[in-house]
C-alpha cells in the first residue's frame, strides 16, 4: 500500500501576482506526515517554521539555511526547480510554508497544517516594516508572470513611507481583486476564514501569535503533540530557548543564506516581535478601517484574532 496521502481538496482558486503563483502546488509530491504552516504574511511565519525545525530534527542546530530547509512553494521569488528538488531530496519529516488560503492548496489527508493567526492591527504594521524595506530592493522575479493573462498585480507594488497611508490601503484592498484587504498581500482576513472552518479536523491546528509571546513552552508542546513528537524533558529548554525572538535575531545569519541578508537588513525581517505598536501613531478614523475589515469576519473568529489585545 501506497503512503502517499489522499487528495481531499484539489484548489479551488489561484493566486498569481509578483509575489506568488499558487500554480507552484501543482507540482507538489505528498508525503505522509508532511507539514504545511499556512499564515497570513507577517503573522509569524518564519517562528512557526523555527518551531517545527527544532521539533522535527530535535536540535538547535540546522542543516542549512532555515528559507531552503523549509522553502515557500507558493514563492516567486525563488526558482521552483530548485525549491522541489530540495524537497525531493529531503530525508527528515518536511514542513513547508505558504501563505495561500485553504482553497487555493491541494488539501490532503496524512498531511499536517499549522494555521497562524495574529490580530490584523498588528500583521499591518509588520508588514508596513517589511514591505517599505522591499521597495527597489528586489526587481524582477526570475520568474514574473507579468506576461500571462491571468496574473494580478504583476509589478512589485511601491510601499509608502506613511504608515498611515500604508494602513489604509493594507484595510481597503487587495493584491487580487477578489479580496478586499492585505495589499501589497492577499487577504488576512480571507486566509483566516477559509481554515476557520476546518480548525477542530485533526489534521489543522491553528496558533496564535499572542500565545506563543505569552507562553511559548506551552504552545510549542501544543504543536509536539498535535504532530505526534514526542517530548524529551532533557532537551526541551534548549528547543525553546532557539526559538525565542531574541535567539532567531541573533542566529539570523545562519537561518537565511548570505545574499539574503542586506535584503533582510533592509526589510528588518526580525523587526521588534512585538504587539500593539499600532495604538501608538494611529487615529480612530485608522482604527474605523480596520472595524470594517474584520465586521464581515465569523464573530468567534474575530474574537479569537482580537481576544488578548
Amino acid at each position: 500500500m501506497s503512503d502517499q496521502p489522499i487528495l481531499q481538496q484539489p484548489p479551488q482558486r489561484a493566486y498569481k501576482s509578483y509575489y506568488v503563483n499558487s500554480d507552484h502546488w501543482d507540482h507538489y509530491t505528498p508525503r505522509s506526515g508532511d507539514i504545511v504552516i499556512s499564515t497570513p504574511a507577517k503573522a509569524g511565519t518564519t517562528w512557526t517554521q523555527r518551531i517545527a525545525s527544532v521539533l522535527v530534527l530535535q536540535d538547535t542546530r540546522l542543516p542549512g539555511p532555515l528559507m531552503e530547509i523549509s522553502p515557500w512553494l507558493d514563492c516567486l521569488l525563488v526558482p521552483l526547480d530548485g525549491m522541489l528538488r530540495t524537497l525531493d531530496g529531503q530525508q527528515h519529516r518536511r514542513f513547508i510554508k505558504t501563505h495561500l488560503p485553504m482553497d487555493a492548496l491541494p488539501v490532503h489527508s496524512g498531511v499536517s497544517y499549522l494555521v497562524v493567526g495574529r490580530d490584523l492591527r498588528d500583521t499591518a504594521v509588520s508588514a508596513h516594516h517589511h514591505a517599505l524595506g522591499l521597495n527597489g530592493v528586489i526587481g524582477k522575479p526570475p520568474q514574473s508572470l507579468a506576461e500571462a493573462d491571468d496574473v494580478h498585480t504583476p509589478e512589485q507594488p511601491w510601499v509608502p513611507e506613511d504608515i498611515r497611508a500604508f494602513w489604509r490601503s493594507y484595510f481597503t484592498r487587495s493584491a487580487f481583486p477578489w479580496e478586499s484587504n492585505g495589499w501589497p498581500y492577499n487577504s488576512p482576513t480571507r486566509h483566516l476564514e477559509s481554515w476557520w472552518g476546518h480548525r477542530n479536523e485533526p489534521h489543522v491546528l491553528f496558533l496564535h501569535y499572542q500565545d506563543l509571546l505569552d507562553d511559548l513552552d506551552k504552545e510549542m508542546r501544543r504543536v509536539s503533540h498535535f504532530l505526534d513528537i514526542p517530548v524529551d524533558e532533557e532537551r526541551w529548554p534548549d528547543l525553546v530557548q532557539a526559538c525565542r525572538f531574541s535567539d532567531m535575531k541573533a542566529d539570523q545569519d545562519r537561518m537565511y543564506p548570505r545574499d539574503f541578508a542586506d535584503a533582510l537588513t533592509a526589510m528588518e525581517f526580525f523587526h521588534k516581535g512585538r504587539n500593539r505598536q499600532w495604538a501608538e501613531i494611529l487615529t480612530e478614523e485608522d482604527m474605523a478601517l480596520y472595524r470594517a475589515a474584520v465586521e464581515p469576519l465569523p464573530p468567534d473568529l474575530r474574537e479569537w484574532l482580537t481576544r488578548s489585545q
